[in-house]
């Protein structure tokens, strides 16, 4: 192993995420300058085999599900099916709150993803917990933890992020790792309804809302081809991108939506920072980086205690970055050399890394907790809200350390 290389690839990676969080600039940008430099400079790579760590297959997938989500949201698809969900409760306040859990993890589960999910449900979300005498803590929680839970999703895509990163490793975690999830986002969502005081919300809504307007022609077919999207993918096996940018051909030779809107609401920083990071992982895994990391970690883990403590090295990292496109790529490589060094299960250490990393989204300076900030409205304190959201994402991490220590997920 060259150890220099090892080790200036690993500090890259650390300088990538602590640099671009300092000054505000997109992680996966400073990753591939940093993989130009170490690669070519230090690892005596050619800038073709640089290039070949971008990892083409999950950037195609993730480009074809969020175009295809994109033109349902610019045809006010997503947001008409947010609102309908609403009239569920019938008017009882206090299930409000596990409403918007369930909605959001179904449509999370169905292809946007939480952070397509969060941006799309919280402003609805918390417009409504100001109308109804809903905590903004209490509805900005269920909202994420929904989201979180049905982000796993193989179809969706941190949770495709996932299954790939794991097979590129020789895992196949199928749906173990969301179900692990599903389990472990719903005890935290019960437990947050019952210490936020959601059990004492008003039994019955005084006002109730306005109907809403019924699906139009356009949001009706563009229901049917995500329907059919999801059926071809789950149950006839399709390949995901292929599939996805076929649906979104179809919406848009239909003019269900404008084609430059639908490509804006591709989120392009996104999809540079998961690959981005993803090619200076592939430099660093080159290097050794990724071999001499298992080693310095495997020292302070045994077979018992490695997946808690990879949750919480999980969580570290997502409060203060991405967990999809920064902790996964980051961290999941290591976890088959690291079971092997303490003799630990794989799959198990996977499952505990991105539990951790998902807990803590509620932080303010991650992605959804500054969502649900942003959505408040103007009679929340959003100073309050912020220190909240932050100790709740501190707590994140004693929680999936507890949760996976005694083997809940």
């Amino acid at each position: 192993m060259n150890y220099e290389a090892a080790i200036l690839s690993l500090v890259a990676l650390a300088l990538a995420i602590g640099v671009g969080c300092w000054r505000r600039v997109n992680i996966g940008l400073l990753s591939i300058a940093f993989a130009f430099l170490i690669g070519v400079f230090i690892a005596d790579r050619s800038p073709a085999d640089v290039i070949s760590g971008w990892p083409l297959r999950l950037f195609f997938m993730l480009l074809g599900i969020t175009l295809l989500f994109g033109i349902a949201a610019a045809n006010g698809t997503l947001t008409l099916l947010a609102g309908k969900c609403v009239g569920i409760v019938r008017g009882r306040t206090r299930l409000l709150p596990p409403v918007f859990f369930l909605m959001s993890g179904v449509l999370a589960a169905l292809g946007p993803g939480n952070i397509a999910i969060c941006a799309l449900v919280l402003p609805i979300a918390m417009t409504v917990a100001a109308k109804h005498g809903v905590p903004p803590l209490l509805m900005a929680t269920m909202v994420i933890a929904g989201a979180n839970a049905g982000g796993l999703s193989p179809i969706a895509p941190t949770g495709m992020i996932g299954v790939e990163l794991s097979r590129e490793q020789g895992l196949d975690i199928g749906l173990e790792v969301f179900g692990r999830q599903i389990a472990g986002q719903t005890i935290l969502a019960a437990t947050l309804y019952f210490l936020l005081g959601g059990y004492r919300l008003p039994s019955r809504i005084r006002d109730r809302d306005e109907p809403l307007p019924v699906f139009n022609a356009k949001q009706m077919m563009t229901i049917g081809v995500l329907a059919l999207v999801v059926f071809a993918v789950l149950y006839g096996r399709w390949d995901i991108g292929l599939t996805a940018f076929s649906g979104a051909a179809i919406l848009l030779l239909l003019r269900m939506a404008d084609e430059r809107t639908a490509l804006n609401a591709v989120p392009w920083s996104t999809l540079i920072l998961v690959c981005g990071v993803g090619m200076l992982v592939s430099v660093s895994e080159d290097a050794g980086g990724i071999e001499l990391l298992v080693r310095l970690l495997s020292r302070l883990m045994t077979a018992r205690t490695a997946a808690p403590v990879m949750a919480v090295i999980g969580g570290v990292l997502s409060i203060v970055s991405s967990a999809s496109g920064v902790v996964m790529p980051a961290l999941i490589p290591t976890a088959p050399g690291l079971a092997a060094e303490i003799g630990g299960d794989a799959t198990r250490i996977i499952a505990a890394l991105i539990m951790g990393a998902h807990v803590v989204t509620n932080s303010p300076i991650s992605t959804l907790g500054a969502l649900a900030v942003s959505s408040a409205g103007e009679t929340v304190d959003r100073d309050r809200l912020f220190r909240d959201l932050f100790v709740l994402s501190l707590a994140g991490l004693a929680y999936a350390a507890l949760l996976v220590f005694v083997g809940l997920v």
